[in-house]
Order: structure tokens, then C-alpha cells, then sequence
């Protein structure tokens, strides 16, 4: 089987063990009194964050304002 296809049949399940570690780490960090592990979570969050769709306070207020436009049973899925 081909890589890409692998990745692309099991690409919700990779998302989900990434994201759990990334939950796993950023509650480590927290609990930690270092501040070397702090910079280096904050750097993964900086990474993370380009790829994130709501940026600002701004954009997630335009999500929201068009949230509020949808009937009310679309608004809520």
C-alpha cells in the first residue's frame, strides 16, 4: 500500500493522536515549574497557529456574526 493512501484512509486518526499529545504536553508544561519546556510548547503553538482557521479575536467574531445568520439548526452543529 502506498504511503499517501495509508495517510489518507487513516488521516482522522492521525489528526486525533496528534492532537492528544500535543493536549497531553501542553498540560505537562503547565505543571511544571521549568521554563525552558514553556518556550518550546510556545513555539509548537506558534506553528499550530498558522494553521489555525479562526487567527484573531476579530476573525472569531466574524465566525460568529455568520454563525448568527445560519437557521438554528444549522447554527448548532
Amino acid at each position: 500500500m502506498n504511503i499517501w493512501q495509508w495517510i489518507a484512509a487513516n488521516w482522522s486518526y492521525i489528526l486525533s493522536a496528534f492532537l492528544g499529545v500535543v493536549v497531553v504536553a501542553s498540560i505537562i508544561v503547565k505543571l511544571t515549574p521549568g521554563t525552558k519546556d514553556d518556550s518550546v510548547m510556545g513555539k509548537i503553538v506558534g506553528i499550530l497557529d498558522k494553521f489555525s482557521v479562526a487567527k484573531t479575536a476579530n476573525d472569531k467574531a466574524l465566525i460568529e456574526m455568520a454563525k448568527s445568520y445560519l437557521p438554528t439548526d444549522q447554527a448548532e452543529k
